[in-house]
């Protein structure tokens, strides 16, 4: 056990992560990372693509995915992790979220065509079959010297109430949980740090996950002990859920969030490795 180091929680070109599922691998090798779950936004193609260079490595991979969900109008991320990536109803449900961000994309490029003209059709060659995320779009303001950084492309055009926003009614949270419980996985809120509500409502939000047959929530995102990982590490104790640790890595560029980045999970929960298929500690 004193070799184990996982992270739950990444992206590949796959979706909006800026390494291809081989330089991912490489990474996480550099990293000394054992046990790896690739989650890229609404698709398993990420995990899959992998599989063969984590193998190479002997790095063990859990099958994931972060799908789009909405709880009482608000959008939240939940990740499915362990699951059958055979499985129809997921699939279908994946393909689903992917179609709505298509609309999206499209709907996106439509505002900004009037003003800097088409991002899509620059974006489009550069990620090739990935899925097209919001994120895209804040790299293309970038390239084109709209903006400086992903902040100010959110701030500035991307994010509700400013002028390329684009609404998405995704999947409720119920439906997204049975396709991930459906599959033979285990459905984790991701990040519940970062989403705009009060203490109380993720409170709630959490009783209807549970209920719902969610059976974990992430605790540790970050490299350094912080509040929100005691709180998040209190609410799984609370919650009866398993607790889960992920970096959310996308891209190098990113210095203060790097693959592997985690502090220790706190003591009293109960960890999710101790709940995943075939894993090896």
């Amino acid at each position: 056990m004193s070799q184990f180091k996982a992270d739950f929680h990444c992206h590949t070109t796959i979706s909006d992560g800026s390494l291809t599922p081989e330089e991912l691998i490489e990474l996480a090798l550099k990293q000394n990372i054992t046990h790896l779950a690739v989650t890229d936004h609404d698709t398993t193609k990420g995990y899959e693509k992998c599989l063969p260079f984590a193998q190479d490595k002997n790095i063990q991979l859990i099958s994931g995915a972060e799908i789009s969900c909405q709880w009482q109008g608000i959008t939240f991320h939940i990740v499915g992790l362990d699951m059958d990536v055979e499985n129809k109803t997921l699939q279908d449900g994946l393909e689903y979220n992917r179609q709505l961000r298509i609309k999206r994309a499209k709907e996106i490029d439509e505002k900004a065509k009037k003003r800097f003209g088409s991002l899509l059709e620059k974006i489009r060659p550069k990620i090739k079959e990935a899925m097209i995320g919001r994120n895209h779009f804040a790299q293309e303001l970038i390239a084109q010297g709209i903006v400086k950084d992903q902040n100010q492309a959110f701030n500035k055009y991307l994010k509700q109430g400013r002028p390329f926003y684009a609404p998405v009614a995704w999947p409720e949270l119920e439906e997204v949980v049975k396709w991930i419980t459906g599959a033979g996985g285990i459905a984790v809120v991701a990040h519940p740090h970062i989403y705009k509500i009060t203490a109380n409502k993720l409170n709630k939000m959490l009783v209807d996950f549970k209920q719902a047959g969610g059976q974990a929530i992430e605790v540790v995102n970050q490299p350094r002990v912080c509040s929100e990982q005691i709180g998040m590490a209190d609410r799984a104790k609370r919650h009866g859920l398993y607790a889960s640790l992920g970096s959310d890595f996308h891209t190098l560029e990113y210095t203060w969030r790097g693959l592997g980045w985690l502090a220790p999970m706190p003591e009293g929960v109960d960890p999710i490795w101790n709940h995943l298929k075939g894993i090896k500690l």
